[in-house]
């Protein structure tokens, strides 16, 4: 199964140079990674997905 990576935009206070301006978030399987289109200053995280089982009642 092929995961599609996201683009998104988002308007934010820059965690660097606190200008309120555009972010860029790539989102993809293990990773997301935001960048301020202002000072270009990057924040990247790494998530690990887990499937629970499904619960019966």
């Amino acid at each position: 199964m092929t995961i599609e990576k996201w683009n998104l935009k988002k308007s934010a206070s820059c965690f660097k140079c606190g200008d309120a301006t555009i972010h860029d978030v790539e989102v993809d399987t293990y990773t997301l990674k935001i960048t301020c289109r202002d000072c270009g200053f990057t924040r990247y995280y790494k998530f690990h997905m887990v499937e629970t089982p499904p619960q019966c009642d």
